[in-house]
This record gives structure tokens, sequence and C-alpha cells, in this order.
């Protein structure tokens, strides 16, 4: 399965589905959202984190993110870290950004508000 396509300037919900060892739904005590780039990434483009909240039956969480205009295009992840009964977990899922009207905006030479990250 290849990665999920975002498109800029979109609000985008993202999901993760928690269980237990045994795979039985578990709902956290608290869950948490960070999108991670690498590379080159403009300073607006959104990190979190951001607070979970349920989105379905037991074991269903998610938040909603506002992809900026100018969010950097290309590979990101979006990295769950949740908290059940003290125990931390989390788990990532990769997803690509993309540009529709705009699709080559991140060329060099680099805009201003870009910073590189090793």
């Amino acid at each position: 399965m290849g990665k999920q396509e975002v498109a800029r300037g979109t609000k985008k919900q993202f999901e993760v589905y928690i269980t237990d060892t045994s795979g039985s739904a578990q709902d956290p005590d608290s869950c948490s959202l960070s999108l991670v780039k690498t590379g080159e990434y403009s300073y607006d483009s959104p990190q979190g984190p951001y607070t979970c909240a349920k989105t379905g039956e037991t074991g269903y969480w998610g938040a909603v993110v506002a992809m900026s205009d100018s969010i950097t295009l290309g590979d990101w992840l979006a990295r769950f870290t949740w908290i059940v009964g003290g125990v931390s977990n989390d788990e990532s899922y990769p997803f690509v950004i993309i540009d529709k009207a705009r699709p080559y905006i991140n060329q060099h030479p680099l805009p201003p508000n870009v910073k590189v990250v090793e």
C-alpha cells in the first residue's frame, strides 16, 4: 500500500486504532499526534503535538490538522503517542504532502522561511 497523499490547504483527520497486546481494542488515558518531517521544512509547517479525541468505537482515536498552504511538500510521518495504564506506546504512519496547484513550490532556491534539519 502506498503512502496516503494529503493536499496543502486542506484539513486532514489522522486516525489510529489502539489495542492491547492480545488485539483487544482499548481507549487510552491520553493520546497525542505529532507530524514529523526530516530534511527541509517551512517554519509554518504544522508539527503539533495535537490532542487526540475518540473518533468512533473503542480504540479509534484521531486528530484533525489544518495543513497550511505552505506546508513543506514530500514525505512526513504522523506519529501517535498514547498512554494506557501508565504505559506509553506509539505508532507512526507515513504520508506525502502534495500541492495540486503549485507542485514545484519547494524547488531551489529555498524560500526565506525554510530551514534545513539534520
